[in-house]
């Protein structure tokens, strides 16, 4: 099979697109035939190096999370040859950056019967984040007044159009330049976090930093008493943002970090939510697998909203 291989880690353009062994599945696991993946800013992370102890510290990797196909085989009552699925596998388990992928059945779905291959690659790990974000970490409730930072990336999209469901005003954080974009996903209010502070008034009963890159202790002014704070990373871009961040999680019970597990489940109600309508992905720009290093490369720089996608053909 064709793959988008590390021989070793480091940056975008460490890939190389080679033929490899087919892989092989084991019991309750299907294998996909896969059509597109994404790319998503904790792939670029695996991709560096930076997770090498869980991810593997020698041999050729296929790295990659979010996977759209068809199966091809498999060995689980809950598929069979020719269902079209998504959904992501771990980041440190990669293997989503090639035509065929293993995955456990229980983490996986039947496709979205409204999107493409490809726009439906670009919704499995963002929106399963945002999705248990809000509402195992976060106890979202109906009639709430939360704020979304990063409102208009990957996660944040999928957030603000989730959290809507629920019932509750959103306000958004983000780069005054998306601001219509923010609004047309739902929210309510726009920040401008070039020219505007979040504010202390009204205080809100969740804070869902989808950057990370705030902790608590940035917005303890702006939450209610009993408000949750959850990020997807914290506040790890300085000596000392990281020393607060380890501090708040200790000291904290209002403070969470995402700690993010496939699920099948999760999935199903996602699509539901697609196919209804109510969650919709947007593509920033789609390259083919033999451009993964210019995929990756404009994921590092930030300069976009929504997804990058990847076709496998």
């Amino acid at each position: 099979m064709k793959a988008a291989v590390l021989e070793n880690y480091g940056p975008a353009d460490t890939f190389k697109i080679k033929d490899v062994a087919d892989p092989k599945i084991g019991d309750g696991q299907i294998l996909v035939r896969n059509k597109a993946t994404s790319v998503n800013p904790v792939d670029t992370i695996v991709r560096s190096g930076k997770f090498r102890l869980m991810s593997g510290l020698f041999g050729e990797h296929i790295i990659g999370s979010d996977f759209c196909g068809t199966v091809v085989s498999s060995k689980s009552p809950s598929f069979k040859e020719g269902d079209e699925v998504y959904g992501f596998n771990r980041a440190i388990k990669g293997g989503a950056y090639a035509e065929l992928v293993v995955v456990d059945a229980k983490e996986a779905a039947i496709k979205p019967h409204n999107l493409s291959f490809t726009d439906a690659a670009s919704l499995p790990l963002v929106a399963t984040t945002a999705l248990q974000g809000l509402v195992k970490f976060g106890k979202l409730k109906k009639g709430q007044n939360i704020l979304i930072n990063g409102c208009t990336g990957g996660v944040g999209s999928a957030a603000v159009q989730i959290a809507k469901t629920y019932g509750v005003t959103v306000t958004g954080v983000c780069n005054g330049k998306y601001a219509d974009y923010a609004r047309s996903l739902g929210c309510d209010h726009v920040i401008d976090y070039n020219k505007e502070k979040i504010p202390t008034d009204p205080q809100y009963d969740l804070v869902f930093d989808c950057a990370g890159k705030l902790t608590i202790s940035d917005v303890k002014d702006s939450l209610k008493k009993e408000a949750m704070f959850v990020t997807t990373k914290g506040n790890l871009d300085s000596a000392g943002g990281m020393f607060r961040t380890a501090t708040d999680l200790i000291f904290n019970s209002h403070m969470k970090f995402v700690v993010l597990k496939p699920s099948g489940i999760d999935l199903l109600h996602l699509r539901e939510l697609i196919e209804s309508g109510q969650l919709k992905p947007n593509i920033h720009q789609t390259f083919p697998l033999e451009q993964i290093s210019y995929a990756h490369r404009m994921v590092e720089n930030e300069s976009f909203a929504g997804k990058v996608a990847v076709e496998i053909k």
